[in-house]
């Protein structure tokens, strides 16, 4: 096995890793939430987000098996990600629209990010 090889495997393995981390905040956070949730809006941004953490468990397993699914389910994802990301500045505490703004285009890009690393880095 070569130097490049392993450099890939190690980032695949990190953008998992990182994927199933941000499935188990994003689970453990919205259980957490559901008894704080007052508001409409606070409803509604703790189900996305409990959907979020679903659909990175989920966007890892399609890397292996079911693959078919895969872009659905990638789509779906970063549309999760971003509605979380950007409708907690907006329900939880005062609405802050520009932060809402920052925070899904941060989500969005981070999103991108990982998703391109599973495509290039993908096993051969």
């Amino acid at each position: 096995m070569n130097l490049k090889r392993i450099i890939r495997w190690l980032l695949l393995i990190c953008i998992i890793l990182f994927l199933l981390i941000l499935t188990w905040w994003a689970i453990a956070g919205g259980v957490h939430q559901l008894s704080h949730s007052n508001t409409l809006g606070q409803h509604i941004e703790t189900v996305v987000q409990l959907l979020c953490g679903v659909l990175s468990f989920l966007t890892v397993s399609t890397y292996f098996v079911l693959k078919k699914w895969a872009s659905f389910i990638r789509v779906a994802w970063i549309f999760s990600l971003v509605l979380t990301a950007g409708l907690s500045a907006l329900v939880w505490g005062p609405p802050m629209p520009l932060i809402a703004l920052l925070f899904a285009a941060v989500a969005l890009l981070a999103a991108y990010i990982i998703l391109w690393g599973l495509q290039r880095l993908s096993v051969e």
